[in-house]
């Protein structure tokens, strides 16, 4: 059974492997081999891509030159307030991010998609969590090819309201604050996501051109963490509080 489908199969089991089942996959190509082998063998609607790693410094951490992404799938996308269940073996990474859905595809062709572009394919932008959780051993500071294979780490995302997306809209200095059963714990700005979100939106719908991957309509991109990680235990509820978008909360049991 290849590192993909292995991967797979702990997902859908929700169980973290006690072991590494293989080499790590020789590059990041290889690693991008066994995420879609995940989805393959998955077989659930894949309904957007969390970007990671969209800061300067978890990138420098990671050795990597850009961020990295991973799919989505329909059964772990829900609305907040969003209830999670989660094991105590698990990492529990809540991350309070700028999300965005697309209205209209990008579909692979040979020249890159400029920012108009990209702009113009958005709808709404929304504030968001993403649940991280790793279904091999170790931690988010694992050789980026392990963290890459197992779907950028993406095991749940919530999403509140938002609002419709103008491209003059000043994302960058969108802030957010974070409490952790009413207790505030965490802030932070747009900027953090590659000094940009909309920016994050233009890389993925590159990488995945490159790719032969379609940025599609309807799609829901995570763009990043914002400030810094929280680890709630299970039980509790972190609800995110930003400037201009909303809110969104998340339960975890």
């Amino acid at each position: 059974m290849r590192l993909g489908e292995t991967l797979a199969k702990a997902r859908l089991a929700s169980v973290r492997l006690a072991e590494y089942p293989c080499e790590v996959p020789v590059d990041l190509d290889a690693a991008y081999a066994e995420q879609e082998a995940m989805a393959d063998a998955m077989a659930l609607p894949r309904v957007g891509w969390k970007v990671g790693v969209t800061s300067a410094a978890a990138r420098e951490m990671l050795g990597l030159e850009e961020p990295f992404c991973g799919p989505m799938y329909a059964p772990y996308v829900m609305p907040s307030p969003a209830e999670f269940s989660v094991d105590a073996n698990d990492l529990r990474i809540v991350e309070a991010e700028i999300g965005f859905r697309m209205k209209s595809d990008l579909a692979p062709r040979a020249a890159d998609f400029m920012a108009n572009e990209v702009a113009a394919a958005i709808a709404t932008v929304h504030p968001v969590f993403e649940l991280a959780n790793k279904r091999l051993p170790g931690t988010a500071k694992d050789d980026a090819r392990w963290l890459i294979a197992d779907g950028a780490m993406n095991q749940a995302f919530t999403y509140g309201d938002g609002v419709a997306f103008d491209a003059a809209m000043d994302l960058a200095s969108e802030t957010v604050r974070v409490s952790v059963d009413g207790t505030f714990v965490t802030e932070g700005i747009g900027a953090n996501a590659l000094g940009n979100p909309v920016d994050v939106v233009i890389w993925l719908a590159n990488h995945l051109r490159v790719r032969g991957i379609p940025l599609r309509a309807g799609d829901w991109v995570s763009t990043g963490l914002i400030c810094d990680v929280v680890f709630p235990d299970p039980g509790a509820t972190v609800q995110a509080e930003f400037g201009s978008l909303g809110a969104v909360t998340l339960h975890l049991t």
